[in-house]
């Protein structure tokens, strides 16, 4: 259980924003508070050891931690689990993406959540149906699409329903 918890502290650490550091000095174990120092109590013999930057990022997951009602606490930990599921290679390209996401500009990012809560609204044959349809595209065929949904007005942007299969000549 206290793996868990560790583990989970440390995942929201690593997805909590961080800000700047003034000054890269590490924070002493006795500036915590103490329900921070109870939630982060399987670090306190190593605290000390441990970079300013993550230091703040564990400090900041402890706060989101303790924040959160049980439902949230229970989500978080189904999260983890599916996350601990995830293949090393798969979650190394995960993390790759996001912080390619996270360095995009705001517009960009609205633009890539928008485009998700779209496919997201869709019923879950059509989703499915998509999302083979792009698997087997050639990547050039993808390339093609992805470049005329970009250029498309939004009302031209049903391409996704329309495009030819793979084997099909266009």
């Amino acid at each position: 259980m206290v793996f868990k918890t560790r583990y989970l502290i440390m995942m929201l650490a690593l997805i909590s924003p961080t800000q700047s550091i003034a000054a890269e000095q590490s924070l002493s174990w006795s500036s915590l508070s103490l329900q921070e120092q109870h939630t982060l109590q399987q670090f306190q013999n190593s605290w000390d050891k441990i970079a300013a930057k993550r230091q703040i990022k564990l400090r900041k997951g402890a706060k989101r931690w303790a924040a959160m009602n049980p439902d949230q606490k229970q989500r978080a930990k189904a999260e983890l689990q599916r996350w601990k599921e995830v293949p090393k290679d798969k979650r190394i390209v995960m993390r790759q993406r996001f912080k390619r996401f996270q360095n995009l500009p705001p517009e960009k990012r609205r633009e890539i959540r928008s485009k998700r809560k779209w496919f997201k609204s869709l019923p879950e044959g059509k989703r499915f149906d998509l999302r083979q349809r792009w698997q087997q595209m050639e990547p050039a065929q993808g390339q093609r699409l992805r470049h005329s949904w970009r250029n498309n007005a939004p009302q031209q942007r049903s391409k996704p329903f329309t495009m030819q299969q793979p084997n099909q000549k266009q």
